[in-house]
């Protein structure tokens, strides 16, 4: 497991779903600046309820920031290239909509 502290901008609107058991979660990509200055689109999911209640109240390209679990993930582009990538599972979604003085 990577603990992870992350900022960037959302990419897409979330999407709201409900488990099985009726609880609700959200999915949504992010977009982040690697050391490079290069945009890496991450996946991310938020089972919180107050991560999935911050997400609701978000549009795409609003700046977020996302607490949480991460792990790296690699694949091969329909081209054959090599291609990785980051899925986090987020605990504590933030916005400059939260950020009070």
């Amino acid at each position: 497991m990577i603990d992870v502290l992350i900022s960037g901008r959302l990419r897409g609107a979330p999407t709201m779903k409900q488990s099985v058991n009726g609880k609700p979660y959200a999915t949504f990509r992010m977009a982040a600046a690697d050391k490079d200055g290069e945009s890496r689109l991450l996946s991310c999911i938020a089972f919180n309820r107050a991560a999935v209640d911050a997400l609701q109240r978000l549009d795409d390209g609003d700046a977020l920031a996302v607490a949480g679990e991460a792990k790296l993930t690699a694949w091969a582009a329909a081209d054959g290239s090599p291609r990785c990538g980051l899925d986090v599972t987020a605990h504590q979604v933030m916005s400059p909509y939260h950020a009070g003085r």
